[in-house]
């Protein structure tokens, strides 16, 4: 029999499961479905090195959806971020007190996605289909469509999965990731721009505490990112190069790979944690920025990296997915009739700001020109002596 609901979301890895629970309080009455082709119920994702800097605006939401108490066991805490460029006298340090309050978090994703999973599996008004696939969507239906006795079905969504189940909805969200099959399928317009770069993510285990400090250092081959974990003593490590430099670091043997990462790691004054030790498995991915020309298509909203993918340099990649899905359950709070337009005008210009922003950063950065590179390490001092200034930036960014 088919089966109804008022919003489906296609894709149940982190923005699926964070906008269904967020909708599911915007909206307790709403029947809300997610349709996931990995078994996302029955298993804990386990550790892959990977982690994520979770906003004060984005653990607002944690709150709400009922996830943060769970990951504080798990939480680094960020209570200072220092950036310097390479040999620079110049730094830039964002600091607690300048904010009253911690300037986010550092959790490794797979705790995150255990918890948005028990999470779901609590709620009464959202339903998964998992493992399933999407075999057919359709955003229009016309008589020929549907059986007689589904007249009633014409104004819905339509997916049909791999085992024949047909799901009807009021409005469907594609949470199916950078490379999504639903927003090529409708052929939304996408500008994509490579890097060049690919992003090295591992965990490690060092001497000294990190002190709840976040570091990030520029350096000739591509920016270091060392991020707290919960435990004093140990970090997540994100290490940018270009691509035929990270494939030939990935390809080193576990001693020539821990040499060419204290090489990187004396770069930071006075080798800041002491002896550092890799303890998770290495992952790596392409840098890739991809920007749709429109978040919706008739029924259909883009959430998440489907709408706009940035690149990690400031680490707001979840951020800005998590940004949309506040706006549109703002929009389902209010009732607001133009929901669609209303969503597409809002979540693409904050979107838009943040692709904006990290491309100019990472191309600041990048740049081997003297001049620029000159002015960029006078910028780094002029903001760091300009409280007014560096507040704004960490209000910003964090979501004070």
């Amino acid at each position: 029999m088919p089966q109804n609901f008022d919003i489906v979301i296609i894709g149940g890895s982190f923005a699926g499961m964070t906008a269904a629970l967020a909708l599911s309080n915007a909206s307790p009455d709403s029947k809300i479905a997610i349709i996931e082709k990995q078994d996302i119920l029955k298993s804990d994702r386990k550790r892959d090195g990977r982690a994520y800097a979770i906003s004060s605006a984005s653990l607002k939401l944690f709150k709400e959806i009922g996830i943060f108490d769970r990951l504080q066991a798990e939480a680094g805490i960020i209570s200072d971020i220092k950036i310097t460029d390479y040999k620079s006298p110049f730094f830039l340090d964002f600091l607690k007190r300048e904010v009253g309050g911690d300037l986010g978090q550092i959790i490794e994703n797979y705790h995150i996605h255990n918890a948005l999973r028990d999470q779901i599996l609590q709620r009464k008004n959202i339903s998964v289909f998992a493992p399933n696939s999407a075999c057919d969507v359709t955003l229009s239906l016309s008589k020929s469509d549907v059986d007689e006795a589904c007249f009633d079905k014409l104004s819905m969504t339509r997916v049909i999965l791999d085992n024949g189940e047909r799901i009807y909805s009021k409005l469907l969200l594609a949470c199916d990731g950078r490379f999504s099959k639903l927003r090529e399928l409708y052929q939304i317009h996408t500008t994509v721009k490579k890097y060049h770069q690919t992003a090295i993510v591992f965990n490690i285990e060092h001497e000294r505490s990190h002190q709840n400090i976040a570091h990030e250092k520029f350096l000739p081959g591509g920016p270091l990112a060392i991020l707290p974990l919960k435990n004093p003593n140990q970090s997540s490590i994100v290490w940018i190069s270009p691509d035929q430099t990270a494939q030939a670091i990935m390809a080193l043997d576990e001693k020539n790979f821990s040499q060419q990462l204290a090489k990187k790691m004396e770069d930071f004054e006075g080798k800041i944690l002491g002896e550092t030790k890799v303890i998770s498995e290495k992952f790596s991915y392409p840098l890739i920025a991809i920007e749709a020309e429109k978040f919706y298509h008739e029924k259909m909203l883009l959430i998440g990296d489907a709408a706009c993918g940035v690149h990690p340099i400031a680490g707001q990649g979840f951020n800005l997915a998590i940004s949309g899905i506040n706006i549109l359950c703002e929009l389902v709070k209010n009732s607001d009739q133009n929901l669609i337009e209303a969503y597409n005008k809002k979540a693409k210009s904050e979107a838009k700001k943040m692709l904006v922003a990290t491309d100019i950063l990472n191309s600041l950065f990048e740049t081997k020109s003297l001049s620029i590179g000159l002015a960029r390490d006078f910028g780094l001092g002029l903001v760091n002596k300009l409280p007014r200034l560096k507040k704004f930036f960490i209000k910003s960014a964090g979501g004070f």
